[in-house]
């Protein structure tokens, strides 16, 4: 579990805009694997979100800063995980659940990335965010 959430938190860091006239307040630090594999579900439907919302450049220039803002989450995420115990045993069958949401998620960003790829709308910048995750 500390290598998926780990391998989570560097490959994909990009969270999703809040809605119009909503700030987006960083959710409470996990207290344990379980939670902490809550949190992350939770996270990449943010991102997937974020990316499903890329459909012209307008909109994918737009979500720059978003994504640089809540990359702060991300690091403040790996940091708390590193800071949890192994998980046990327990920890890891209670997460299993998670992972049924977190493998349809996975797909559909990896979906959408392609998608801004085929569409010429993933640019140098989202591109850079992207690949080289929390900064």
């Amino acid at each position: 579990m500390r290598i998926l959430c780990l391998t989570l938190l560097l490959c994909m860091f990009t969270p999703t805009p809040a809605a119009a006239g909503e700030s987006a307040a960083p959710a409470p630090l996990p207290e344990s694997h379980h939670d902490l594999a809550r949190v992350l579900t939770d996270y990449l439907s943010r991102v997937e979100l974020c990316l499903r919302n890329c459909t012209d450049a307008a909109s994918t220039a737009a979500a720059i800063p978003q994504l640089r803002g809540l990359a702060a989450e991300a690091r403040m995420l790996e940091q708390r995980q590193q800071q949890l115990p192994e998980p046990t045993v327990q920890d890891y069958m209670a997460s299993q659940e998670l992972a049924l949401k977190f493998l349809p998620l996975w797909k559909a960003i990896r979906a959408h990335i392609e998608r801004l790829e085929r569409d010429g709308l993933m640019t140098d910048q989202l591109r850079n965010l992207l690949q080289n995750g929390p900064q």
